[in-house]
């Protein structure tokens, strides 16, 4: 028979059992866990710990100005033609090279051949006209003269005639004065009076005679009607002269605005031709940038077409003057032209220029807000140097700071050299003497974020004694 008692206490034991096992696994996890959060703080400990050493190298702190522009040609040349006719012949397109004297075009000239001849006969009778007139206009200035001499003469003669008369009277009166005899005297005197105010009065109406005889020969000079044929006959035949259009100078054509069949207008462009033989780039200026821009400076220009390439140029224009509209609107902004140094590029490319306001070259730089200023308000720099365990510490080295471009400031002096190690500490924490262990420390280079490209991965930063 079984003990009642122990088949009881069976139970218990394996409750107490489950119970320490639950406590065991509880310690394990509870390490686990602690173990995991302590790794983690370390880990923590050790991001805000980290600190960027860099070395102190050369660079080129020319200072510049970045625009972007479209390359043109160096010069372009509108096409037109003084004849108003038909085109007939095109024998151009957008993009074909041409020389200079290469026939681009004709125009009609049969209908402008046409009116030249109407007008040349119409201006043939109209001159034989003016020929008679002319003729006749002499003749009668000619004729206006004989009777003016003939009229002078026969008055002339009168007063001669008058003045004997005259003298007989005078004689008469003085032989037997009185009555009978002054009647004459005075009839004789009036005579000679009338006789004289006869002559006067011819000289003036010929002379008006001759005047008007000869106002009308310089009328017959200068018809309104022969000018006007004149001026006509003279655009005509310039127009013939130019339904041959030739080009005037050699490059590609980058615009063709009119097709055969079209009725060319005076002053109207037909094509332009930009002269590819040199190039340059049009960009437009930022208006806090325009007045540090000067003809002559250098500049370096990029384009996609040519990768990496750097083309050299030089500023040849500047236009400080904006763009304005047809309304007196701004259409756009200040502009300036580089001329450059060879024509790999093509018209109409975009372009990427840097315009050299001060070319510095390769000077020692260093972001300007690492800097720091003692007490005495000279400048210095913290540099990790190297300690024989492989650890670093912060050492101050003394600065004489130069120009400030951008980013960086030059080093003109002081105890700061190429290839030194300096701290990027941008929030001022790290003091002079503090100091890293290796796996603290970490350089952009080595985690290659550096232009060469993303390297194969974080890696502790060797600091050289």
């Amino acid at each position: 028979m079984m003990d009642k008692s122990s088949t009881a206490a069976k139970p218990k034991k394996k409750r107490k059992k489950v119970l320490i096992i639950v406590l065991v696994v509880a310690v394990i996890i509870a390490a686990v866990i602690w173990n995991v959060l302590h790794k983690a703080g370390e880990q923590v400990e050790m991001v805000n710990n980290l600190v960027e050493v860099e070395p102190v190298q050369k660079r080129d702190l020319s200072d510049t100005i970045s625009l972007k522009g479209t390359v043109a040609g160096a010069s372009r040349t509108n096409v037109t033609s003084k004849a108003v006719s038909e085109i007939t012949e095109m024998n151009v397109q957008v993009g074909d090279i041409v020389k200079p004297g290469d026939v681009l075009c004709r125009l009609d000239s049969a209908s402008i051949e046409e009116k030249i001849a109407d007008l040349e006969r119409s201006q043939s009778n109209a001159n034989a006209i003016e020929s008679i007139n002319d003729r006749q206009a002499a003749d009668a200035v000619q004729q206006a003269r004989e009777d003016q001499e003939r009229q002078l003469k026969e008055a002339q003669l009168a007063i001669t005639q008058a003045e004997e008369g005259v003298t007989i009277a005078q004689r008469a009166y003085d032989a037997n004065p009185g009555d009978e005899t002054f009647p004459n005297l005075l009839n004789a005197t009036r005579a000679l009076e009338s006789a004289k105010d006869n002559y006067n009065t011819t000289v003036d109406a010929t002379n008006r005679a001759i005047e008007n005889a000869q106002l009308q020969v310089q009328l017959n000079r200068y018809k309104d009607s022969d000018s006007s044929t004149n001026d006509t006959l003279k655009s005509l035949r310039e127009q013939l002269e130019d339904c041959v259009v030739t080009a005037p100078c050699g490059g590609v054509v980058t615009a063709v605005n009119v097709r055969v069949g079209d009725i060319n207008g005076d002053k109207v462009t037909i094509l332009t031709i930009e002269d590819t033989s040199s190039l340059k780039v049009v960009a437009t200026v930022a208006e806090a940038d325009i007045l540090q821009l000067q003809e002559g400076m250098s500049a370096v220009v990029t384009a996609s077409a040519t990768g990496e390439e750097e083309i050299k140029g030089t500023v040849s224009r500047v236009v400080r003057v904006k763009e304005q509209s047809m309304d007196g609107q701004t259409a756009g902004g200040y502009s300036v032209e580089i001329a450059l140094d060879n024509s790999e590029l093509l018209v109409g490319m975009e372009a990427k220029v840097r315009v050299m306001i001060q070319e510095k070259g390769e000077v020692l730089a260093i972001p300007y807000d690492l800097i720091r200023y003692d007490d005495n308000g000279d400048a210095y720099v913290l540099i990790a140097e190297g300690n024989s365990d492989g650890t670093a510490t912060a050492v101050k080295k003394s600065v004489t700071l130069g120009d400030e471009v951008d980013y960086y400031t030059e080093v003109t002096g002081g105890e700061l050299q190429e290839g030194d190690r300096m701290i990027y500490d941008y929030s001022g924490m790290i003091v002079e003497g503090q100091t890293f262990a290796p796996e603290q420390m970490y350089s952009e280079q080595d985690l290659g974020m550096t232009d060469g490209g993303i390297g194969g991965g974080a890696s502790n930063v060797e600091v050289v004694e």
